[in-house]
């Protein structure tokens, strides 16, 4: 009888597990192939964007125990008849969406997705919106420069430039050409225009709560007139870069220090301060309330390397 209740135990535990494996994409089940769409599904074709991709709290053993996606990967977004796309809420109120990558069903964040993006219609000659994504494509409309689309499917990675952008405009869904669009959902007016330039006219206020840190800093050069981090005055040196997180992009890097020794670096990259500029744009806010998102941090310090030579000598 012990032994009859032992099965049955183990036959349990291995129902669960292969529960598991189905749902989140363990090489033990079955696999569809990315060029099929699942009956009754619409099947969205988008990419993984560069930046910080976001899993469902390892909830997907396939990413666990197999490589991960990386930027640039093929995935296929699952939707309904209607294209509502498929959500797992995978924490209270966060939702990743179900996608095929690689054969297998995964969860992501729509965060690390091209379909997340909004782009804008460059001013440009002709940006036709189009019936399929080919060149000699029906021409469904013409559309107006400076224009908010939403990407709803795309044939290329958007950082790539190539292919097609799949959008709604109005009550008709078309393609339209990715070099007709711009890189983001900010006004054109900031398109391709490097960040010391677009900031040299302004002074931001820029404040961090983590730290109580305030910073006021003149655009031209990003110099910085005033400096706290609580109640102890600090001094700032500035330097270029890359952000640290999020999509690859310009930003800019203030080391801080303290009158203790206590030093802390900040980080703000262009589309901290593109999201403020356009805000005076939509008129909500004045140029004199400018205060970008900033991203501060104790400095970790540097271990110094000792010269090898430097050792046998003291041995």
């Amino acid at each position: 009888m012990k032994v009859f209740q032992t099965i049955n135990r183990f036959k349990n535990v291995l129902i669960l597990l292969s529960s598991i494996f189905l749902l989140y994409g363990s090489d033990l089940s079955s696999k569809i192939e990315t060029t099929n769409c699942p009956k009754n599904y619409t099947c969205l074709t988008t990419f993984i964007s560069p930046g910080s991709i976001l899993y469902a709290r390892e909830l997907d053993l396939s990413v666990i125990w197999n490589a991960r996606p990386s930027a640039f990967d093929q995935v296929t977004v699952f939707a309904d008849g209607s294209g509502k796309i498929f959500e797992v809420e995978v924490a209270e109120n966060v939702f990743y969406y179900r996608v095929l990558w690689k054969g297998k069903e995964i969860l992501v964040s729509r965060f690390a997705l091209d379909l997340s993006k909004s782009l804008r219609t460059l001013d440009i000659k002709n940006v036709s919106l189009l019936k399929e994504p080919t060149p000699d494509a029906i021409i469904l409309a013409n559309l107006p420069k400076n224009l908010v689309l939403d990407v709803i499917e795309n044939t290329h990675p958007l950082p790539k430039k190539l292919g097609y952008v799949k959008v709604k405009y109005n009550d008709q869904i078309g393609w339209v050409k990715r070099t007709s669009l711009s890189d983001d959902e900010f006004d054109i007016r900031y398109y391709q225009v490097s960040l010391e330039t677009l900031v040299k006219p302004y002074t931001f206020l820029a404040k961090e709560d983590d730290f109580k840190t305030e910073l006021t800093i003149i655009g031209k050069d990003f110099f910085v007139t005033k400096c706290k981090i609580g109640d102890t005055d600090c001094s700032a040196t500035t330097r270029m870069g890359e952000s640290s997180f999020g999509m690859p992009e310009e930003a800019v890097y203030f080391d801080l220090n303290l009158s203790d020794g206590k030093q802390y670096v900040c980080e703000m990259r262009r589309v901290d301060f593109v999201s403020e500029l356009q805000r005076v744009i939509q008129e909500e806010i004045t140029e004199e309330e400018l205060d970008p998102f900033i991203n501060c941090s104790p400095k970790e310090e540097e271990t110094e390397q000792t010269d090898p030579e430097e050792v046998n000598e003291a041995d």
